[in-house]
């Protein structure tokens, strides 16, 4: 028996990194001759323009839009659909989506529910984050770890469950003509303007590099009000730039010294894979199981056990002195090769099927 039906729930088409991988999978999957629908609360977000057409979209209406308490709703008008539906699977992309399992459960009982961890799964300072943790996913039939580090905490908090470990796939085209490189050093930093992320750290770890060093930020978000005040108040004008969101990274990355990862948590940073499959070496805070499996060589970047912009700042100065190795990098993000990670997926949910 295998899964033929596969459901993904998703809020809306934001560009996060959940939804982007969520995406790419179902294309895969819908390539593989999978039936593949995504329903979603809403279309918001860019990410629906280039949604594959083999995969079906069923979007609310009226639509849930994201609040504090928004994924509850969704779950309740997503189960209205599933009768209709009758998936065999129902796909959870991320910790961001858990909340919804207890009611798809109640309006389908039949589909086995397939929850992917993205992020580590006890948020730091929530009070009763065990107990809620279990609660919210006592209806989940199988959950996918990112990475190993990710696999082993989740079996220590829900003992007995069943966990596998699935890589993300991580999407890296060719750039094709090497980019010319600007005098001076170049660093980059890319992801979400937003607290998790922490881009005030690398604006200080800038700071500390000195005067000769530009960095370079892609992304958007909720600071960046402040991360433009922050940046005139350090007088950094001239050396840090922020672009915003673009469609396509490598070349960027390919122009780039190193990559800097400022982030308090992560599950998985899809960045540093795309980085080292592009040949650049990574410095990163220590906030990833998955960083501390990939960094494993001088070649590949550090891993900074300390939030000091002085200590990211000298771990910089050493790795974009080093000779580059872009094959060596490469080898590391050989195992999350797209397609090979999307059959594995497929795997995972047949098994699920198959036993449930």
């Amino acid at each position: 028996m295998t899964a033929q039906r596969i459901l993904i729930c998703l809020h809306d088409f934001s560009r996060g990194g959940t939804e982007r991988i969520a995406v790419g999978l179902a294309a895969a999957w819908a390539q593989a001759g999978r039936d593949v629908t995504i329903i979603a609360g809403s279309n918001d977000g860019g990410l629906r323009e280039g949604l594959d057409r083999r995969v079906k979209v069923v979007k609310l209406d009226p639509p849930v839009r994201r609040t504090l308490l928004s994924r509850f709703r969704l779950a309740r008008e997503i189960g209205k659909h599933l009768p209709k539906l009758h998936p065999d699977v129902i796909f959870l992309p991320g910790n961001f989506h858990a909340a919804l399992a207890n009611d798809l459960r109640q309006a389908d009982a039949r589909a086995v529910i397939a929850l992917k961890i993205s992020n580590p799964p006890l948020p730091q300072g929530l009070p009763f984050a065990r107990a809620l943790l279990r609660r919210f996913t006592r209806a989940v039939d199988g959950f996918a770890a990112m990475n190993s580090g990710l696999a082993r905490e989740l079996a220590a908090l829900l003992p007995g469950r069943k966990i596998v470990t699935l890589h993300d796939p991580v999407y890296v085209r060719p750039v094709g003509e090497k980019p010319r490189r600007e005098a001076g050093r170049s660093i980059l930093w890319i992801g979400r303007l937003e607290p998790q992320k922490d881009p005030l750290l690398a604006l200080k770890t800038a700071r500390a590099l000195g005067a000769s060093t530009r960095l370079l930020m892609l992304g958007a978000g909720s600071l960046l009000e402040e991360v433009q005040q922050q940046i005139a108040a350090m007088k950094l004008s001239d050396r840090v730039h922020l672009v915003g969101h673009v469609r396509e990274i490598e070349p960027y990355l390919a122009r780039a010294d190193a990559l800097l990862i400022t982030s308090r948590y992560e599950g998985g940073p899809a960045v540093a894979v795309e980085a080292l499959a592009a040949g650049l070496p990574v410095v990163s805070t220590d906030c990833s199981h998955l960083l501390r499996d990939l960094l494993t060589s001088a070649e590949a970047g550090r891993l900074v056990a300390s939030r000091k912009p002085a200590d990211l700042a000298a771990a910089l100065d050493e790795v974009c002195a080093q000779p580059r190795a872009p094959d060596a990098l490469a080898a590391l993000a050989a195992p999350f090769e797209p397609q090979a990670c999307a059959q594995a997926y497929l795997a995972w949910f047949d098994s699920l099927v198959a036993h449930d």
